[in-house]
């Protein structure tokens, strides 16, 4: 499964759908459609796009097989078809999915996020320049301790006999 790589490119509208419940296993464990989605070996968040993206009814089918090949049939007295076709009311619909291609992960996505990232990276180069300055700069404009002495300072005369 690969949702680990997927997970950032889905927003949070799959949540919902992802979490709703499918009834009990045989051992009375709660499962949901992630579970059920793991249990087949499924990736779960490309299957929910890949149901989104679908016409409804070719979803609510898809659905239903991959519960009925669940491995240990959960006894559910609904039938499939009803569970099917309420989950699939839970997924966005396909205007409003909010899915990001894998090479726009990391790149800014309005002009807003756009401006503050030219923003920051003015900031950093600012900051860049004032401390090569600083380090360049730093023996002549310290102290003067490190300066020879100036000639016309009496203290510096030489000494008498």
């Amino acid at each position: 499964m690969t949702h680990a790589a997927l997970s950032p490119l889905i927003g949070p509208e799959f949540d919902e759908f992802l979490g709703a419940s499918i009834g009990e296993d045989r051992n009375g464990t709660g499962l949901s459609v992630l579970s059920a989605f793991a249990r087949l070996n499924v990736d779960p968040w490309q299957e929910a796009m890949s149901l989104a993206r679908m016409p409804r009814n070719a979803a609510v089918v898809r659905l239903n097989a991959l519960i009925d090949a669940l491995p240990s049939e959960p006894p559910i007295e609904i039938p499939a078809r009803t569970i099917g076709a309420d989950l699939v009311a839970l997924l966005p619909r396909n205007d409003k999915l909010n899915v990001r291609s894998p090479h726009d992960v990391f790149a800014p996505v309005g002009s807003r996020q756009r401006q503050i990232l030219m923003a920051l990276s003015a900031f950093v180069i600012m900051l860049i320049v004032v401390f090569v300055l600083s380090a360049v700069l730093s023996p002549w404009l310290g102290n003067g301790a490190n300066l020879p002495p100036r000639g016309d300072d009496p203290s510096t005369g030489m000494p008498r006999r």
